[in-house]
């Protein structure tokens, strides 16, 4: 992602996992091994039909990251009370020449 932009991240789930079952989700990025953004179920948008959530960063979000790597993550617990986790997923955050908002 680029600072200063409004990228969407979509995180599809696997068929066992269905997006209609969610009680919680907690969408988590880190840098430098501290938690820089953190999104909860109600932030993000359910794609029922292709069982996927996901997240439209803000440009001040965007912003929060310094260049270089970040980690997102993603943890959701269904109704049932089993919780499922995403593999960290490495993020390239790409500088921008003016990253003010606009």
């Amino acid at each position: 992602m680029r600072r200063a932009t409004t990228p969407t991240h979509i995180f599809t789930l696997p068929s066992s996992v269905s997006v209609g079952s969610l009680e919680k989700a907690i969408l988590t990025y880190s840098q430098d091994g501290k938690t820089v953004l953190q999104k909860v179920l109600s932030d993000l948008t359910i794609d029922s039909e292709n069982n996927a959530l996901f997240y439209v960063l803000t440009q001040d979000e965007t912003n929060l990251f310094a260049p270089g790597k970040a980690l997102a993550q993603l943890r959701v617990k269904n109704q049932n009370g089993k919780v499922f986790q995403s593999q960290m997923l490495w993020v390239t955050v790409k500088p921008a020449l003016d990253s003010e908002v606009i």
